[in-house]
């Protein structure tokens, strides 16, 4: 049912205005004592919550009496409502506090005004009912409509302080990766203590995925190797971080991380106090910025240190890869026999290992790790440094 017109709202929601004007502002007052005493959660916001609440309460029966005679303005909120969902969005009252205060406080009227309507002899049955139906339909409309501006306006200071905050916490970050700001201001304003541990990590989230914040869903994966965590935001589907691992044994499980499909995470290695925090977090934005980075998976510092290393002279590696291993990585048979290679110097030289890894015979192995050294004119030494990281640079200088 739709609220009645101006006209049709005049005539017919008398008794309810009536109850209104005689009784509105005592019934509102009382009301606020009692959310108060029912919502446990506005009781634990800051000093001045109780009278603020009163004065929202009662500030919202102009509006209610000039609606039900006809006129629009009771679908503006009024300043001291507005005012009051602002202050519990910055003190961090949870906003299905303020909703319950309104579902209670509908109800709380209309059970008023229905009590009110019961000792009203000199009203007809006809005239209750159709007073009730009336009341009922406006006192909705105006609770409904109060009710999303609150949210909005909750939201909107909500908004306003935490970009506040994420600029504050940015500022101070900065300023202790750059070296320029105090360490101990981590500690003061941000709650992250620099002794101990530090691993530092890149989480980023596809923008396909319509996920714009991937830092809440990144903090439950991590939360069972946290004893300390803080992030910050770099842009809308990127955010940088630092924990410190719950134990000595967290560093090598967070290789098997179990990730979202659309979220990617790139670690730097276990570093210590405030040095270890800055090369942590280098490590790992040199991690992010790999081609090997994809969303749905983990990569490690530790793991990919080589491959890192060429990003930052790619054209030195690619020399140094093709005098160690040009005419394998040209060769037509190369994706059989550089996995071959990979497994036979992990193993350090042991065909029968490689072969259980790659599922093959290990005559197999020996003859193409034969036929290898027919292409490079050179014997595969496992214990040969520079051949070990000219295969490892290949999966980086491949992408890039």
């Amino acid at each position: 049912m739709t609220a009645p017109s101006g006209d049709e709202r005049s005539a017919t929601s008398r008794p309810f205005a009536a109850w209104l004007d005689h009784h509105g502002h005592a019934h509102f007052g009382d009301l606020a004592e009692r959310l108060w005493n029912e919502i446990p959660e506005l009781r634990s916001s800051p000093e001045g919550t109780s009278d603020a609440l009163r004065d929202s309460i009662v500030s919202h029966l102009p509006g209610m009496q000039a609606f039900l005679a006809g006129g629009e303005k009771g679908f503006s909120l009024p300043e001291a409502a507005r005012a009051f969902a602002g202050s519990m969005a910055r003190s961090g009252t949870p906003l299905s506090a303020l909703l319950r205060s309104y579902e209670v406080g509908h109800g709380a009227i209309w059970n008023a005004f229905t009590d009110h309507l019961r000792s009203c002899r000199h009203l007809g049955f006809a005239e209750r009912a159709e007073a009730l139906e009336t009341g009922s339909v406006l006192l909705f409309t105006y609770m409904q409509s109060m009710t999303g501006e609150t949210i909005a306006e909750y939201n909107r200071v909500r908004d306003t302080v935490l970009r506040e905050r994420n600029s504050r916490k940015n500022e101070i970050v900065r300023a202790v990766l750059s070296g320029e700001g105090d360490p101990n201001d981590l500690q003061q304003f941000l709650g992250y203590h620099l002794e101990g541990t530090h691993i530092g990590y890149v989480a980023w989230c596809s923008k396909a995925s319509g996920d714009p914040q991937p830092a809440e869903r990144v903090r439950r994966v991590l939360n069972p190797y946290l004893s300390q965590h803080l992030a910050v935001l770099e842009d809308p589907h990127t955010v940088h971080g630092w924990f410190t691992p719950r134990g000595p044994t967290d560093d090598a499980q967070l290789t098997g991380l179990s990730l979202p499909s659309e979220i990617g995470l790139a670690l730097g290695a276990p570093r210590r106090g405030v040095e270890g925090f800055r090369q942590t977090h280098q490590e790992a934005v040199l991690c992010a910025g790999l081609n090997s980075a994809r969303a749905g998976r983990t990569i490690r510092f530790p793991d990919v240190a080589v491959q890192v290393l060429a990003t930052q002279n790619s054209e030195l590696a690619r020399r140094f890869q093709e005098d160690h291993l040009g005419p394998l990585l040209r060769h037509q048979d190369r994706d059989r026999l550089l996995p071959t290679l990979h497994h036979f110097l992990a193993t350090m030289g042991s065909p029968s290992r490689s072969s259980r890894r790659l599922g093959i015979h290990s005559n197999t192995v020996a003859q193409r790790i034969q036929r290898i050294e027919v292409i490079l004119c050179a014997p595969v030494d496992p214990a040969d440094l520079n051949l070990r990281v000219a295969l490892e640079l290949t999966p980086a200088l491949d992408d890039a």
